[in-house]
């Protein structure tokens, strides 16, 4: 049985790029905006944001969102896509800054048409040991959308 196109996002143990990703926060509520600053959010704001990323004034490699907003993103959903907050992709949720640590940190890859995946691990000057560990931690995460019947 062929497996379904998807993306995912891993948490590497071994860094080897000193890029961070642009994580937008979506929240109304003041404090929960602070803390987001606070933890390294690219850009913070409610519903006010909506207008600017439709006309694709702001761009961002991740969107997350607070569940109390997410009526009010309903227009971004064409526009986002896969990069909708949701709680299966783990970017809709309270835990704002666990959410901004993973999707900032975190490596995207995807399966594509030929059920190939192209991505990074690692650089070549890296120990042998952290290489190793990053792919398998990539592979770990790959298994984890295996159909149950496949074992």
């Amino acid at each position: 049985k062929k497996v379904e196109q998807f993306a995912s996002i891993v948490h590497l143990p071994y860094r080897f790029t000193d890029e961070i990703n642009k994580v937008l926060v979506f929240t109304e509520n003041k404090e929960e905006a602070e803390i987001a600053q606070q933890n390294g959010a690219a850009l913070v704001g409610g519903v006010e944001l909506v207008k600017w990323i439709l006309e694709d004034e702001i761009k961002m490699d991740f969107y997350v969102a607070v569940p109390e907003i997410m009526p009010k993103l309903i227009p971004l959903k064409s526009k986002l896509r896969k990069k909708y907050p949701s709680a299966r992709r783990n970017s809709m949720g309270q835990d704002i800054p666990k959410m901004l640590q993973f999707f900032k940190e975190g490596l995207e890859y995807a399966v594509r048409d030929e059920h190939l995946i192209e991505t990074r691990i690692a650089r070549l000057d890296m120990p042998t040991e952290q290489i190793v560990a990053n792919l398998k931690a990539i592979i770990q995460d790959i298994c984890t959308f295996k159909p149950p019947s496949t074992g």
